[in-house]
């Protein structure tokens, strides 16, 4: 026998529905689609020992990829895909024109690269001089970041870092109280519930209740 779903109960189910289809599935559509694409192309020392310039490329590397809403291309990926030749001689340049005709080749939205130097005379010191560099694809500006730090300071710079050149391009997620229909909708599915649950029980609709038997 076919059992009848209760009208208010029907309502709010189908709030339920309307709910989620307004703004949840929207929602995680909007969050796949946002992904910012990066490259890091790598980082140039000068006087610098090869575990100290691995240990500042692998550090600005894992802040990248920490981030869920980048997509980044490795620099063992981009030596793959230009040649270790192609991109050392950009690092050692880093010429703004090609760097930025590589974005575009990457159909990436920014390109990262930096360049350091040891400027320590003490053999048991290093000081960091140099520059991070961000090159932007979609306006075609070059923003650079100066660092002048001891190495075992260089974790409080790398954080600065973070803060100016890479959360700025990560797109700032919208807020459910901003999305006008998921409010209305909320408002009603509250109404209909408070309906179904503290309604009175007179003068229910069709469904709401089991038929009394007619005398006879």
């Amino acid at each position: 026998m076919i059992r009848y779903i209760p009208v208010r109960l029907s309502f709010v189910l189908f709030l339920i529905v309307a709910l989620n289809t307004t703004f949840v599935t929207p929602c995680r559509a909007r969050t796949q689609e946002s992904k910012v694409t990066v490259a890091f192309l790598g980082v140039h020392g000068e006087g610098l020992q090869e575990k100290v310039q691995d240990k500042i490329l692998n550090d600005f590397l894992a802040m990248l990829q920490l981030e869920p809403s980048l997509e980044v291309l490795t620099p063992s990926e981009l030596r793959k895909s230009i040649g270790d030749e192609r991109v050392d001689r950009m690092l050692l340049d880093l010429p703004q024109d090609s760097l930025l005709n590589l974005c575009s080749l990457l159909t990436v939205d920014y390109l990262y690269a930096a360049k350091f130097r040891n400027q320590s005379k003490d053999s048991s010191k290093v000081i960091l001089v140099g520059n991070f560099y961000r090159y932007d694809r979609l306006t075609g500006a070059t923003y650079s970041y100066s660092v002048l730090k001891f190495y075992e300071d260089f974790p409080d710079e790398l954080r600065t870092i973070k803060e100016q050149f890479v959360l700025t391009i990560i797109p700032r997620r919208q807020s459910i109280f901003t999305n006008w229909p998921f409010l209305v909708i909320a408002a009603i599915a509250v109404v209909g519930i408070f309906i179904l649950f503290f309604s009175k029980t007179g003068g229910g609709e069709v469904g709401d209740r089991p038929v009394e038997p007619t005398p006879t």
